[in-house]
């Protein structure tokens, strides 16, 4: 039995069975191809071609946000100094703040702390994050509790200098009395020679 399309010409089975064996012998090479990467790919929740998926992924990729981080797993870019983000395992001089600081950073994508003449402060690591007081004055009679967020940029590219800014809250305690400060503090960054930590 002949098939016809809608103006009555007999349609060619072979066309279509060429149109599969083409299909089929592209995901033959590709399976075929040396891996480039092992990463397992999860499937979309929802049924996208290829073409569309790249294009919302480069869109998704392109996402930033100015929103304070809820959690550790928020890993959207900030808007500003976007494309900045410096490699990791590249050392900064770290220069500032209210009680002054003047050392290298081996790797600020890592825990690091701030060594100042008082206070201890440790960041969390990358570009945003945590801080939080690890060393105080051992004076009797009185005790310092902080901690807050901070955010590094660098607005000219990471091989330029860039700032560290603090933001946050603490608590001065002088016997039964205590007394609750909040502000920032600002640093400056400088690549330096690669270190060990």
């Amino acid at each position: 039995m002949n098939m016809h399309d809608e103006h009555g010409h007999p349609m060619r089975k072979h066309a279509v069975v060429s149109a599969f064996a083409i299909a089929f012998a592209l995901l033959a090479v590709a399976a075929c191809s040396p891996e480039r990467d092992h990463t397992p790919i999860a499937a979309p929740s929802s049924a996208r071609t290829p073409a569309s998926a790249a294009i919302a992924d480069a869109a998704d990729e392109r996402t930033c946000t100015n929103e304070p981080r809820t959690d550790e797993n928020d890993k959207r870019p900030r808007c500003e100094g976007m494309g900045a983000t410096p490699p990791a395992a590249r050392a900064y001089r770290v220069v500032g703040g209210g009680d002054p600081v003047d050392q290298v950073v081996c790797d600020i994508e890592q825990t690091f702390v701030l060594d100042g003449k008082l206070f201890g402060v440790e960041l969390s690591g990358g570009i945003d994050g945590t801080y939080r007081f690890v060393r105080t004055p051992n004076i009797p009679g009185l005790s310092w509790t902080a901690a807050g967020r901070y955010h590094i940029e660098f607005p000219d590219g990471a091989d330029q200098p860039g700032t560290l800014t603090t933001a946050g809250g603490g608590t001065t305690t002088a016997g039964s009395t205590s007394r609750a400060t909040s502000g920032g503090e600002r640093f400056t960054l400088t690549l330096v020679e690669a270190c060990a930590p």
